[in-house]
């Protein structure tokens, strides 16, 4: 006959409490990021479209001689466009497809890792550790590449500073798992564990 035994479940330290947080927010910036990027982008190449009659209205009131016409260019630009959208819009909608399972793939595993970081698992603390080293090299590379080009007017270029609070909120968490007390933690919950199938076994 098995006696039972209540097991007291030791409180999770901040550290891995901000840890689990801290990777499950750089998950939804990851993720979110580059369609943030797509739609401030857009908006602004709308915006320039819209506003492309009125800034040739305006300066042919001012200075009508000197101005060139620029009607045409923009009526042939948009035909191109129209044309553009309806022979390759497809591949938009299969981009749109692929980033969105990706995004959400990408989501899912940090949450998972979160998950189980929250609960002291060393396995989830060292996949976190090893996705935060190379989330962190690949994001900070795209950092660069981008920054080269900050100087351009487009509004959607400041959207590349997340990849700055990306890769701070992935290294606050790797701080934070592997502190004394997230190792305790995790010492203490696996001890329990073995005494626990100790009990059973016998």
């Amino acid at each position: 006959m098995t006696s039972r035994q209540i097991i007291v479940r030791p409180i999770t330290p901040w550290s891995l409490r901000i840890a689990a947080w801290a990777w499950g927010a750089a998950g939804f910036v990851f993720a979110l990021a580059p369609l943030l990027a797509t739609l401030l982008l857009w908006l602004q190449y709308r915006s320039l479209r819209k506003n492309a009659y009125r800034v040739t209205d305006l300066i042919t009131l001012f200075a009508p001689d000197d101005t060139v016409d620029l009607a045409p260019y923009i009526d042939a630009f948009e035909r191109a466009e129209a044309w553009l959208m309806n022979t390759a819009g497809w591949m938009l909608v299969l981009i749109l497809a692929l980033y969105l399972i990706a995004a959400a793939s990408m989501l899912a595993a940090y949450l998972v890792i979160a998950k189980y970081t929250l609960h002291g698992s060393r396995t989830a603390r060292a996949f976190g550790t090893v996705l935060s080293v190379l989330s962190g090299a690949i994001v900070f590379a795209v950092w660069q590449a981008f920054a080269t080009i900050s100087w351009l007017p487009i509004d959607a270029l400041w959207a590349n500073h997340l990849g700055l609070v990306i890769i701070a909120l992935h290294a606050l968490g790797v701080a934070l798992v592997w502190l004394p007390a997230s190792n305790s933690y995790a010492r203490s919950l696996d001890s329990k564990r073995i005494s626990t199938h100790f009990d059973v076994a016998h």
